[in-house]
């Protein structure tokens, strides 16, 4: 299959995935930057590096409504594709939890398997994978995706990061067989910033409760109340 053929079927295919759970969209707005420059996401500040393993940052498209939020897209020479998306589950943007995120993994993993329903030339069956230690409490899920007798492989990951939720999919030929590492060096990228920022406030946290100026109003040992 040539690069223009793959990265057709992964478009198209790839389509139907960013869908899976969304419904409408809003007015946007394309980012275009030089193609070395990293990109600060201004609701997380997560910053999204213009390389990451083969993958080059190319687009990078800003939705007006929350629920569609932001999306990163990379591609590398083979025809793969990886986008971020960084989104909230509804028009006001609050928070999302834990039991949402978990629900939201759930509802997202069930809708990539029924597409079929969408599309009956569609079929997607499950990819067993080897066991990961996926970070920052996500969630991992392959795919192989046929449409006709075309088909591609697909990788999803979901995390929850200060309220918003961030979701890998990367996809390409099954025929790029080195393609899954690369999927999975990705991801790990991705999965490392989270972990690392997350690290970060935890640690502020602590430094402030430890502050001599929050321990003000405990009395000290044998003060009179």
């Amino acid at each position: 299959m040539t690069r223009f053929n793959r990265t057709f079927l992964i478009g198209a295919a790839a389509g139907f995935l960013c869908l899976c759970g969304v419904s409408g969209a809003g007015a946007q707005d394309i980012f275009r930057r030089p193609a070395m420059e990293a990109f600060v996401d201004k609701d997380t500040l997560l910053v999204f590096p213009a390389q990451v393993d083969t993958f080059q940052k190319v687009r990078v498209r800003k939705n007006e409504n929350p629920v569609f939020g932001t999306v990163v897209r990379y591609e590398n020479e083979s025809g793969a594709c990886a986008d971020v998306y960084i989104y909230s589950l509804d028009n006001a943007a609050k928070p999302v939890h834990r039991d949402m995120f978990e629900k939201h993994c759930l509802e997202t993993d069930r809708g990539i398997l029924n597409l079929s329903a969408q599309n009956p030339k569609i079929k997607v069956e499950r990819l067993d994978a080897p066991a990961r230690n996926v970070s920052s409490g996500g969630y991992e899920a392959h795919y192989r995706i046929r449409n006709g007798s075309t088909q591609m492989d697909s990788v999803l990951y979901l995390a929850l990061y200060k309220g918003k939720l961030i979701k890998v999919r990367i996809s390409y030929s099954p025929e790029d067989t080195d393609e899954v590492t690369h999927a999975r060096l990705f991801i790990d990228a991705v999965a490392a910033m989270l972990d690392k920022d997350n690290s970060a406030d935890a640690k502020k946290t602590e430094d402030r409760q430890d502050k001599p100026e929050n321990n003000a109003d405990v009395p000290k040992s044998g003060a009179q109340s």
